[in-house]
């Protein structure tokens, strides 16, 4: 059987959680361009330079592949959209009621108040209390009865056209938080975190060995550069190993040892302390 010595079979990393790859891969990163920064010619060895861009990519995509995806800015949550349509038919209800309390002589627009009442709140607020849709529904008849009977210039006579705005926007986020005037978003798909942690892990070992095989007794300088670059993965301390584990994949302890299977709930990464 033959023997392979690639960088994948010789380095052993210290075992790591997704968030400790990536932290890792970041010292390293960071300590390779500031060591940059000291040297006469301002540039690293090509290769470790390029296994650094590698490194940097890969680790750039584990970060991708577990941020958090925000929900669609354009849809509330049911619950908030409900509360603010609920809120905003009894701020209406308080207004044109005090207008229909007003005698007649305080109150020049009395008739069209009442009528504007009598044809949205005739049977009161209890539809704010319906489900959801059915809610949804009873709050656009009522909009289209205003328009139909042209009461949105009763608002504006009553100097209520900001309760009218209010309904108005209430309603529209109401219907896309219940998806009824926007479709449902399709969710995005499922990000591959185990591959994204494997190709990190590689690109580790990648520019461990590269830095390692830098080092040159007879190249003044190389092997302090080479230590210096490898620092953060030298004085790396690997956590204890806890029983049960916490259901984050790892690093294998050395080369060719299986990654745990559970990768579920790889979206978990601060489950370990930093």
């Amino acid at each position: 059987m033959a023997r392979s010595f690639t960088s994948q079979d010789l380095i052993a990393l210290p075992r790591l959680s997704v968030a400790e790859a990536v932290v890792l891969a970041t010292q390293l990163i960071t300590t390779a361009e500031a060591r940059q920064k000291e040297l006469r010619q301002k540039e690293l060895p090509a290769t470790i330079a390029r296994s650094k861009g590698r490194l940097a990519a890969a680790r750039d995509a584990l970060e991708s592949a577990t941020r958090p995806q925000g929900a669609a800015a354009s849809a509330p949550s049911k619950p908030k959209a409900d509360r603010a349509i609920d809120n905003a038919w009894s701020a209406a209800h308080d207004w044109l009621s005090g207008w229909c309390r007003l005698p007649p002589e305080r109150n020049p627009h009395r008739e069209e108040a009442l009528s504007l009442h009598n044809l949205v709140f005739k049977d009161g607020l209890g539809f704010i209390k319906l489900p959801y849709r059915v809610e949804w529904k009873e709050s656009k008849d009522r909009l289209d009865a205003i328009t139909a009977a042209r009461h949105d210039k009763t608002f504006k006579k009553l100097g209520g056209e900001a309760f009218l705005a209010n309904i108005q926007d209430a309603h529209d986020a109401y219907g896309r938080a219940l998806h009824i005037t926007v479709p449902k978003p399709e969710g995005a798909p499922a990000a591959d975190v185990r591959g994204a942690l494997l190709a990190l892990l590689a690109a580790l070992r990648d520019y461990a060995t590269r830095v390692a095989a830098y080092a040159d007794p007879d190249e003044p300088g190389s092997e302090a550069l080479s230590a210096a670059l490898l620092e953060p993965l030298a004085t790396w301390e690997s956590r204890p190993a806890t029983a049960g584990g916490e259901g984050l994949p790892e690093a294998p302890a050395a080369p060719g040892e299986a990654l745990p299977a559970p990768v579920e709930e790889v979206e978990q990464p601060a489950a370990y302390p930093a």
